[in-house]
């Protein structure tokens, strides 16, 4: 629960350039819901980082509106294509065990995202592709998966409709940890340093893109 001190106050969210504030833009969001992110190399879902933690931010809200004190983690899972898998427990995806590898094949990419429930997936804003998804397999990602958004690596997703904007610090902290938690090969290096390079905003902003489950389940 590294990131229950987030409050729905510590984001700006911008959705089709209409500024909304978290508690509506996540008013249907419930403790039930599962995000996943699907991931090429580990630790490119940091590249979405400012949306992860708002809907785990909403996770958390769900729990403080009961009032009791509570120890819970939301269930939400990454996809991972490389194995050993990163490690994004410090935003909350915990235990480690819901770092899910998927290797490279569609089917069963879909079906891991299938049978562990998720609700809404996020994909790389990478080139669609042909993806050979059996029809009984299809079926149970439309009555599971509800929304579906693009994310960048860098963070700047072509044509977005979302941007997601918070404070840059903490942020930038739970990346690293994710960054720290693979060997260091010079893709990560790279991706480290651009992570830390100095920006005019003390804030983190992020964009995404929203999708209908077909076009998302190309991008996988």
């Amino acid at each position: 629960m590294h990131s229950s001190k987030l409050r729905g106050i510590d984001f700006r969210l911008l959705w089709r350039d209409e500024e909304v504030d978290h508690t509506e833009f996540f008013s249907s969001f419930r403790d039930t819901d599962r995000l996943g992110v699907v991931i090429a190399n580990r630790t490119e879902g940091i590249g979405a980082i400012t949306l992860i933690m708002s809907y785990v931010t909403a996770f958390f809200d769900r729990y403080r509106e009961r009032g009791a004190e509570f120890f819970a983690y939301p269930d939400f899972f990454t996809f991972q294509r490389q194995t050993p898998c990163a490690n994004y427990g410090m935003c909350d995806i915990w235990p480690y065990h819901k770092n899910v590898f998927v290797g490279q094949d569609g089917q069963e990419t879909v079906e891991a995202i299938t049978d562990r429930g998720v609700n809404i997936l996020l994909v790389p804003d990478n080139a669609v592709r042909e993806v050979e998804i059996a029809e009984a397999e299809q079926e149970s990602a439309r009555r599971s998966v509800s929304r579906c958004f693009a994310y960048s690596a860098t963070g700047a997703t072509a044509s977005p409709d979302l941007v997601v904007e918070s404070q840059g610090s903490l942020l930038r902290e739970f990346g690293l940890a994710v960054l720290d938690s693979v060997s260091a090969d010079d893709a990560v290096t790279e991706q480290r340093e651009q992570w830390l390079e100095p920006t005019d905003s003390a804030n983190l902003s992020q964009s995404f893109r929203e999708l209908e489950l077909s076009e998302a389940l190309k991008r996988i």
